[in-house]
Parts: structure tokens; C-alpha cells; sequence
């Protein structure tokens, strides 16, 4: 699932559709809300090294991967045993968007680059929106592949 998110935002970027939702981060806060906080940073850490491969890449290849890992360990520590409401899983997804984007802004400044605060608010609405579908989706594929790892 890293693997598609990734390969669809990057071909969705490519032909600059915007605002573009963070697929990528949508997986990974499925599985840290689904399996914890551990589940959640291998995850990210997996997606954001798939980000850093695929062109156009980082600068600096492991940034992403160091990104995600993060969100994904701080994602993972928001999980709640049991049936979970779709605002705590929107309002988690939506902060650690606006976690993303407000560590990346602060890379392209330090870096010299041209900040869009407008498409970065785009980005997260989008992301929190997405996961409205995408989280429970990954969530029954999680679940179904563990039934049938234990079966």
C-alpha cells in the first residue's frame, strides 16, 4: 500500500495537480493508529525511504524517511483501543499534515526556496479529507491479512 500511495502521488504530482493529499502519510497513519506506535514508525520510515527513491526524489536522500518515521511514531502514540470515531482519526491525520508541511516549509526556507502557504493549507484539508476514505480501507486490509496470517 506504501508502494501505490507513493507511486500514485508521485504520478499525481508530476502532472501538478494540486492541492495534492499526502498518500503516503494517509498509509502511515493507518498503521499507527491501527498497531501502535511501533507499527507506525516502521512504516514510516519504509514509506519515506519509498519517497526518497522515487523521482523526483530528496536532496538528501533519508529526509523523508526520518520525516515519516516520526509521524508515524507520534501518530502511533494517538491510537485508542477499540472502535475508533472518523474526527479522532480526521483530526489525528489532519496534525500530523500540518506537522509535515510545517517541517518542510521550515527545510525550504532554510534552504532558500519559495514557500506556498496557501498550497500547503490545501495539502493538509485534503490529507485530513482523504483519510476519511483511505483509513478505513487500509484498517479492513490490516485486518483481513492478520486474520489470515493467525488462521
Amino acid at each position: 500500500m506504501l508502494l501505490v500511495g507513493a507511486v500514485l502521488a508521485v504520478t499525481l504530482g508530476a502532472r501538478h495537480l494540486a492541492p495534492l493529499p499526502d498518500l503516503v502519510l494517509v498509509v502511515v497513519a493507518s498503521a499507527g493508529l491501527r498497531s501502535g506506535w511501533q507499527a507506525g514508525l516502521v512504516t514510516g520510515l519504509v514509506g519515506g525511504w519509498v519517497l526518497d527513491l522515487l523521482p523526483p526524489g530528496s536532496t538528501v536522500l533519508g529526509t523523508q524517511a526520518l520525516l515519516y518515521a516520526v509521524c508515524g511514531l507520534l501518530v502511533g502514540l494517538a491510537r485508542r483501543p477499540g472502535r475508533v470515531s472518523v474526527v479522532w482519526v480526521v483530526a489525528v491525520v489532519g496534525a500530523a499534515a500540518v506537522g509535515c508541511e510545517v517541517v518542510r516549509s521550515l527545510v525550504a526556507l532554510a534552504s532558500g526556496v519559495p514557500v506556498d502557504p496557501w498550497g500547503s493549507v490545501g495539502r493538509v484539508v485534503a490529507t485530513a479529507t482523504i483519510a476519511l476514505v483511505v483509513v478505513p480501507l487500509v484498517t479492513s486490509v490490516e485486518r483481513r491479512a492478520e486474520q489470515r496470517r493467525f488462521a
